[in-house]
């Protein structure tokens, strides 16, 4: 049995010989391929018409028994195993052509899990694996309601989420954020007996480089699920959008603070933007209250009374603004001895026929009201 699976070479061309070979009866330790033997070669006293057998080494039961598996079977289960892994059996069985996924799970298991040689191997490595201690210390206080509150469900119809590509049973895109990021350990394999410590260092350092890019993909996605980007998406506003219209100054400081969102959640981000607008107010209040105190205002009765009086005064202002104007326009037509008028009717007439009507009333007003004594 030791030199069952020894390495045999041909007697004539010096090839390996893997699978089926010849040997002769009459010289010794002669064998030779099929190749060599096919086209009657002869070397030394051999000759092509000695009897000769047929000798395969890997076609030979090594555990024994009616139906087990020959050694070739049992080499192509191994190196299946270890290039599939454990638990695909069906990619196993395709490999060894010959036999089942129940097969090959049933010997893997009870040949070597199970059998002599599981109980062997497994049994020291069970026995030095390490005892993990946990560390971490129990609080038993309250958590944040940020770590408790779950993320609420993406609003978005079956409709728009076909046209998203958005898979709603497993939470994933068709096209997820920085697609590109499984090339870096798409083509990596990890060998330790003949890789140097630099290149095993290489191959960490890019798997830690994959792992931060998924966690980037996993925060984008926390994100559009806590502020319900899709929605605003289809929908061109937040579900919880306040009622009231914003004025372009508030729509303008939000624009701004939109860059912190990507630190907070949704309830965090819209109580931080109200507290500084109520703050603003605070500020805008506070002084018009040092205002109305420098003045010697120290109720609220008297400030109402005092905006009212301001308003009145700005109105007769106004007003008074308005007769200065009618009277310079008074002056020029007097002083001009109706030119001026003359030339403001041509225009208007040309351009602006409406504006002279307006104009015309204005100047009977005049006369009404013995501006133009």
């Amino acid at each position: 049995m030791a030199d069952l699976f020894c390495k045999v070479s041909c007697t004539y061309c010096q090839d390996e010989i893997n699978g089926l070979r010849v040997q002769c009866c009459v010289c010794p330790d002669f064998e030779t391929c099929l190749q060599c033997f096919s086209s009657g070669a002869e070397i030394g006293t051999h000759r092509n018409d000695h009897a000769y057998k047929f000798v395969d080494h890997c076609a030979v039961s090594i555990f024994g028994g009616r139906g087990t598996w020959t050694g070739r079977e049992e080499l192509q289960l191994l190196d299946a195993m270890e290039h599939y892994g454990f638990g695909n059996w069906e990619f196993v069985s395709r490999q060894i052509e010959t036999r089942t996924a129940e097969e090959v799970k049933d010997e893997y298991l009870r040949r070597f899990l199970e059998g002599n040689i599981g109980k062997i191997t497994w049994t020291e490595v069970a026995n030095n694996r390490p005892i993990l201690t946990e560390h971490t210390v129990e609080d038993k206080g309250p958590l944040s309601p940020t770590i408790m509150s779950r993320l609420p469900p993406l609003d978005a119809s079956p409709e728009e989420a076909t046209q998203l590509g958005y898979m709603s049973r497993r939470d994933d895109y068709e096209r997820e954020f920085d697609m590109e990021s499984e090339q870096l350990v798409s083509s990596l394999q990890l060998n330790t007996f003949e890789d140097s410590d630099i290149e095993i260092a290489l191959k960490l350092a890019q798997v830690d480089m994959y792992i931060r890019r998924l966690r980037e993909r996993a925060r984008r996605k926390r994100m559009v699920r806590d502020y319900q980007l899709v929605a605003k998406f289809f929908t061109n506003q937040r579900k919880n959008y306040n009622k009231r219209p914003l004025t372009k100054d508030q729509r303008e400081f939000r624009d701004r603070m939109r860059v912190f969102s990507q630190f907070l959640t949704s309830g965090e981000h819209e109580r931080l933007i109200q507290s500084i607008e109520k703050e603003q107010e605070l500020r805008h209040r506070l002084s018009e209250l040092f205002k109305y105190r420098s003045l010697g205002l120290t109720t609220q009765d008297e400030a109402i009374h005092y905006e009212q009086h301001a308003e009145f005064q700005r109105q007769q202002k106004a007003k008074e603004v308005k007769v200065d104007q009618f009277q310079n326009v008074y002056l020029m037509v007097f002083c001009s001895g109706g030119f001026i008028l003359t030339k403001f009717i041509r225009i208007f007439v040309i351009q602006r026929y409406f504006f002279l009507l307006h104009f015309l009333s204005l100047y009977y007003s005049f006369l009404q009201n013995n501006y133009m004594q």
